[in-house]
């Protein structure tokens, strides 16, 4: 396994963009744009297409096709369970990356049967925005990534 830095096809940083080299495969990820993919994400392929069934419509209209390695990429999403969860909100001409945290249940939510065994719920109602080459900022602050 090896990872090294390469140009990003989406936003074309060249220090943020890492392939981690498997035996048979490569997976990419850039910490500037947030985009992802692997190099088994091919057009026609079983993989792409079970990552595009299990994608929302905006990762669907937002992906890219990167021409140079034949694969498709798409906005990451990052669930930490306890750090929270990033993920892309918006539209395809207006969108945003959003950190949501969990935060303690209140009296009255506790009280609800759709709770029961939980004491903390992920407040997307105040999901903190991030532009979308602001991803690595987004890691920072959920706690997952110091520096690069």
């Amino acid at each position: 396994m090896a990872e090294k830095v390469i140009t990003c096809p989406v936003c074309f940083d060249n220090d943020h963009c890492f392939e981690e080299v498997q035996d048979e495969w490569s997976s990419y990820i850039c910490f500037r744009c947030g985009y992802t993919s692997n190099s088994m994400y091919k057009t026609d392929s079983k993989e792409l297409e079970s990552a595009t069934k299990g994608s929302t419509e905006l990762m669907k209209e937002v992906s890219f096709y990167d021409v140079d390695r034949d694969i498709t990429w798409f906005p990451s999403i990052v669930n930490m369970g306890d750090l929270g969860i990033i993920y892309p909100e918006g539209t395809k001409t207006n969108w945003t990356y959003k950190l949501a945290q969990p935060r303690p249940l209140t009296k009255e939510e506790k009280k609800d049967e759709k709770y029961k065994g939980h004491d903390r719920m992920l407040d997307v109602d105040n999901a903190k925005e991030f532009g979308q080459y602001e991803f690595l900022e987004a890691l920072k602050l959920m706690g997952v990534v110091k520096d690069l």
